[in-house]
């Protein structure tokens, strides 16, 4: 069935998809985005699915939906410690672009720059979302029932969620 949307403009596709999406993520019982989130996580839809079609677009849904799962692990000793992120995990307009900036500029990029850049832009689209996967689980899965954290410039021992700490826990998780 998704192959049909590629006899469609792209462009049209990708704001009916993000409006119906978004219309249902804003009637949820459980909001994974602010208000403002959903208005950024919609444009990020837009031009994902207008520059990448399908494939980009699951990248990117893929990442969102796994890494707010994530985000909830442990929800309940790191909100007692005081290390949860702002908002119970949910995310604003900073945590829409500062997962995707990289991503949604390889994205762009595709249209703009000529076929020997294709690529090398797809591999940057899809490792940004992957590093960023891979640090938010490192992130969270440390947080929640990281043992040992040190902090990674001095290797000298520091409290859970402290910025720039890792765990051994966090590590092989991410």
């Amino acid at each position: 069935m998704l192959f049909y949307f590629d006899s469609f403009n792209p462009w049209l596709v990708a704001v009916g998809l993000n409006t119906v999406l978004l219309a249902i993520a804003w009637l949820a019982p459980k909001k994974l985005l602010t208000q403002a989130g959903y208005l950024h996580a919609w444009v990020l839809g837009v031009i994902v699915w207008g520059t990448l079609s399908w494939q980009g677009y699951l990248v990117v849904m893929f990442y969102f939906l796994v890494g707010s799962g994530i985000t909830r692990i442990g929800m309940v000793q790191k909100e007692a410690a005081g290390i949860a992120e702002k908002r119970s995990g949910t995310r604003g307009p900073e945590n829409v672009w500062g997962s995707a900036l990289a991503g949604t500029i390889c994205a762009l990029g595709t249209l703009l720059l000529g076929t020997p850049y294709q690529q090398l832009l797809l591999l940057g689209y899809v490792a940004s979302f992957a590093t960023k996967l891979s640090d938010t689980t490192a992130s969270e899965v440390g947080k929640a029932y990281g043992k040992r954290t040190f902090l990674i410039t001095t290797l000298e021992p520091v409290a859970r969620g402290t910025e720039g700490a890792v765990s051994l826990e966090g590590t092989l998780a991410g």
